[in-house]
């Protein structure tokens, strides 16, 4: 389970995608693209898109495994 914060404050996925997809389209990011993105964001591997959607001001934080 993921756990998703915004501007330094942990929201639901949805308000954090909501923050991303707007974020993308200012940025003139394509849709299928911003989509790709958030997707591959949400992944242990996609370090790379987690620091595009950094720039809107969203972290993700994975939970570890006990």
């Amino acid at each position: 389970m993921s756990k998703y914060f915004f501007e330094g404050r942990e929201v639901p996925e949805t308000d954090a995608a909501s923050a991303w997809f707007t974020h993308a389209a200012s940025k003139g990011i394509e849709i299928s693209r911003a989509i790709d993105i958030w997707e591959d964001a949400a992944t242990v591997e996609g370090d790379k898109s987690r620091l595009a959607v950094g720039e809107a001001g969203i972290r993700i934080e994975f939970a570890t495994m006990k």
